[in-house]
């Protein structure tokens, strides 16, 4: 009487092997891939800042011809018709959300006087703190499966604490918060000299001795 052996067939092991393999590699491009176009963006959106600083720096007729004109390079390299050029990806972070407040030319920037040196702008000490500031959110999309991201992005508050202090309640969206800034400084606009000019013989007491007031002119 003879036996028929059974062979236990591996044809399903292979396919699990090479889903999880796969899954893994197709994981790790992904990351990749992600992470590339995070820090593509950022030396983009770094380079715009700087560009819009440097249009703020310039004079103009007018401090809001200068605010005007920040405001324009930002537009025409950040946004495509008013709007995110990578919404899916690295969406602005508009109003309460900046890092820094003060006029919005766009969502997401803020161009006028650096945090630190408002109330101190006639401080030489000071004299870098205006420019431009933009923030956006990276988005990290393998994040979403981490236990602290629910639904739709939303989460569970994380407290962080700092010094045995109670840290404050923070609600993680899958976005990590990015700031690029660029404070160069700005040239006095034609107007504000003009003022400057007229108020020099009252500030300094210059006078001929004649009568007639006069002012010098100091270059700005």
């Amino acid at each position: 009487m003879t036996r028929r052996k059974h062979k236990n067939s591996e044809s399903g092991q292979v396919i699990v092997e090479f889903v999880l393999v796969f899954a893994m590699i197709f994981g790790l491009i992904f990351l990749f891939v992600n992470m590339s176009w995070g820090i593509a963006w950022g030396h983009y959106v770094h380079y715009s800042t700087f560009m819009s600083s440097r249009a703020y720096m310039a004079a103009g007729l007018t401090q809001g011809d200068q605010y005007e004109a920040a405001g324009a390079v930002l537009k025409s390299t950040v946004k495509i018709g008013g709007k995110d050029i990578f919404p899916f990806l690295a969406p602005a972070r508009p109003g309460g959300e900046r890092d820094a407040t003060g006029p919005e030319p766009t969502p997401g920037a803020m161009v006028g006087t650096h945090p630190e040196a408002i109330g101190k702008e006639n401080s030489r000490l000071f004299s870098w703190a205006e420019g431009v500031q933009y923030n956006f959110g990276l988005k990290m999309f393998l994040l979403p499966i981490s236990v602290f991201v629910g639904d739709k992005g939303t989460s569970s508050t994380i407290r962080p604490g700092e010094g045995g202090m109670e840290g404050q309640p923070i609600t993680f969206k899958g976005l990590i918060p990015m700031t690029s800034d660029s404070f160069l400084g700005r040239e006095r606009s034609v107007s504000e000299c003009f003022e400057d000019m007229v108020k020099l013989s009252t500030t300094t007491g210059i006078n001929r001795g004649d009568n007639d007031i006069f002012v010098e002119d100091n270059g700005c």
